[in-house]
């Protein structure tokens, strides 16, 4: 596939224990062979999803892609990969690996069959989950979390999305919705999302719209987006823009003493694109947490992911180590 770019080191022993991991999402699918010890992506590569085409087409590509990143590794000496690991958009059954349901960004994804689907193609054992579960039970095993058994991992960017480890097994809840975070409700009375009835909830306040606009609320530049608004707060930390990261950062809190007190976790693990603002959002949401939890689970640690640029293909490749 000419579009993939990938990357491998040059060398490695055969002792290895090797992963495949897919991430399937709107806009990319990424891939890797990961070191299912140490969570380190040894060869990666990724394609576009093109998911207009259809989701035959999407299976199509990322079984492509996987192929040649297969070939390649072993071209450098990468053992074969002895299970794979797969996190995909949309609301996934765990236990058969089909996907339940979809937004239109993967049109017709609903249905798709991926576990099945990938062990037909490549004779090996697949794990599936939903794209957040995979990212946090990566940082959960690799990356922030690792070391924890009992980890919440929020992850905050255009949506909000969450995943529960507790006792290290990802909590899917009876009918798999468990770890939907961003539909905690924070203020019961605030404004209506989305057509379900949902009203104030933890996403509303705390994605990359609600930086916008709060930052528009303090008279800031309209013209101005999200990352732009980011780089606004780091320079200026008395600017609108910064008074816009500490209100999404006291949201933030706010749900998260709502998960503490109920869950009591090791460390909360925040992710996506808004933990790239770091302490100028992670401090108000600690701050919030000391002051409104209860005492015994107000100094839970509150960090940002660690795993970066191989976050997903690091966390789809986790998904598979029950299988090995």
């Amino acid at each position: 596939m000419s579009e993939a770019v990938s990357e491998a080191s040059s060398a490695f022993p055969s002792e290895r224990t090797i992963l495949l991991g897919i991430d399937i999402g709107g806009t990319k699918i990424a891939g890797g062979l990961v070191d299912a010890e140490t969570g380190e992506a040894l060869h990666s590569g990724r394609v576009p999803t093109d998911a207009q085409e259809g989701s035959e087409s999407v299976l199509e590509r990322a079984i492509e892609m996987a192929r040649i990143l297969i070939g390649e590794g072993l071209v450098k000496k990468i053992p074969l990969p002895v299970a794979i690991g797969i996190g995909a958009g949309g609301q996934i059954d765990p236990t058969s690996g089909v996907v339940l349901s979809a937004t239109e960004i993967l049109p017709g994804w609903a249905g798709t069959p991926l576990q099945m689907v990938f062990e037909e193609a490549f004779g090996l054992p697949v794990a599936v989950d939903n794209d957040v579960n995979a990212l946090g039970a990566g940082e959960s095993r690799f990356g922030a979390g690792r070391g924890f058994q009992n980890v919440v991992f929020l992850a905050l960017g255009t949506g909000v999305g969450g995943a529960i480890l507790a006792n290290g097994q990802l909590y899917h809840g009876a009918r798999g919705a468990g770890g939907e975070l961003g539909h905690l409700i924070l203020h019961p009375d605030g404004p209506a999302v989305g057509s379900d009835g949902e009203r104030g909830t933890l996403e509303y306040y705390t994605n990359g719209a609600a930086l916008v606009r709060y930052y528009q609320e303090a008279g800031g530049d309209p013209t101005l987006d999200g990352p732009a608004i980011g780089a606004e707060a780091r320079q200026a930390p008395d600017s609108a823009a910064a008074g816009a990261v500490r209100r999404i950062g006291e949201s933030l809190g706010l749900g998260i003493v709502s998960l503490a007190n109920l869950l009591d976790p090791d460390r909360f693990v925040i992710g996506g694109g808004m933990a790239d603002l770091g302490d100028l959002l992670l401090d108000p949401a600690r701050a919030v947490l000391a002051a409104r939890a209860l005492p015994i689970v107000r100094h839970i640690p509150i960090v940002r992911a660690a795993l970066g640029a191989d976050a997903s293909v690091v966390g789809a490749a986790s998904l598979a180590l029950s299988l090995i």
